[in-house]
């Protein structure tokens, strides 16, 4: 009789706790829980669909093969990509690990494709894609490469080609590990050395999507970081940049975020739209002068706070100023004192404070500041 219970109690159990039976979380101080046909996040439950798929890396074969929108690798994910919309985006949901967009064993070198202008680890074309990543700590989520210009690859190696508008990020690393050390305290059987200790040209994310935006996101490179470099209108909110020189997108609105600059020029240009830094961090490595772009372009900086180990430091808007270019400032701190940028060359500089414009970027509101991101952003259509 006993047996005969056993039989009807394992018949009567739905056929997706058996995965979640086997499945542990790799971060139990953010756990997710997984179903088969859904997953459990935060208290709410995500249904696993054509646009909603489960994405994590120690999940075993099997259980990958036997739920049609479950994988363990993104290139798997990605080959059943199908274009979301504004209302339903194609959402990979994306469990701790580290995913590697592009062998990083294999010794064959990348090269560009046809009229390509660098190698790419990955190209995708998805309208509204959004990369979700299943923990507070974006270090815990990580898409990776490790190959860069003579390093693994012939040309500017680069992780990803995105297509489509609406691309969206919360909760992930974007790293090249072509120049910088991986390290993954959660699994640390996943730590990779980098590749090579000269700093090469190695890359992140390149696209072409209007309507593009970052949250809690980690860009981790050195030369020529490109965070969705060539998207149009371009929201960065709560993110974090390692990078040299020619690194930052040109068209971005960043927010709340921070940066580590490992050398004095981490914009090439900001022609088009000019970049905006609202209420950001930078922590400067360099020593002697700081610049900005290496073309002169116009920039705007906002409650922005700068730190150096002395009180030498010098920034400027460009090391070859052009004499039409005008850059704007307010609220500008180094090292906890206001700071003039460019004081040696007063006319380049457009001092916000008391002026009406202000109000393009920064509205104070019943004692609070809000950042004018709408009014940066909304374009012709809202």
């Amino acid at each position: 009789m006993r047996i005969l219970f056993l039989l009807m109690v394992l018949f009567l159990l739905p056929p997706n706790l058996s995965a979640q039976e086997h499945y542990r979380t790799l971060d139990p101080s953010d756990p997710i829980v997984f179903a088969g046909d859904h997953i459990m996040y935060r208290g709410e439950k995500i249904e696993l669909r054509e646009r909603s798929f489960f994405l994590d890396g120690h999940l075993p074969q099997a259980v990958a093969d036997r739920y049609p929108y479950v994988f363990n690798s993104l290139q798997a994910a990605v080959s059943a990509l199908t274009d979301g919309t504004p209302d339903d985006p194609m959402t990979l949901y994306i469990a701790p690990w580290v995913y590697w967009v592009d062998d990083p064993d294999d010794p064959a070198v990348r090269k560009p494709g046809p009229g390509q202008r660098a190698p790419f680890g990955m190209e995708i074309d998805c309208a509204w894609l959004r990369f979700f990543g299943l923990n507070a700590n974006p270090a815990h989520v990580v898409l990776a490469g490790n190959r860069g210009q003579t390093h693994g690859a012939d040309g500017n190696f680069t992780l990803l080609n995105l297509r489509g508008d609406g691309l969206s990020a919360e909760n992930v690393t974007f790293g090249n590990y072509c120049n910088v050390d991986l390290e993954f305290p959660l699994a640390p059987q996943l730590n990779r050395p980098r590749r090579a200790d000269a700093i090469v040209q190695a890359q992140l994310v390149f696209t072409n999507a209007d309507k593009a935006w970052a949250r809690n996101v980690r860009f981790i490179s050195r030369l020529n970081l490109c965070p969705f470099a060539g998207a149009r209108r371009l929201l960065f909110d709560r993110c974090y940049f390692e990078c040299t020189d020619d690194a930052l997108a040109g068209t971005g609105v960043y927010l709340d975020s921070r940066f580590v600059f490992y050398s004095s020029k981490p914009f090439y240009t900001t022609h088009g739209t000019g970049a905006v830094f609202l209420n950001c961090d930078f922590e400067i490595k360099t020593q002697g002068r700081q610049y900005f772009t290496k073309v002169d372009s116009p920039l705007v900086l906002v409650d922005c706070r700068f730190t150096h180990p002395t009180e030498e430091l010098r920034i400027g808007w460009s090391e070859a100023p052009r004499p039409w270019v005008r850059n704007y400032q307010f609220g500008v701190m180094l090292n906890g004192k206001p700071y003039r940028i460019d004081a040696e060359q007063p006319e380049k500089t457009v001092d916000l404070t008391g002026t009406t414009l202000l109000q393009a970027f920064r509205v104070e509101h019943l004692g609070e500041v809000v950042y004018n991101t709408y009014n940066l952003l909304c374009g012709e259509d809202d």
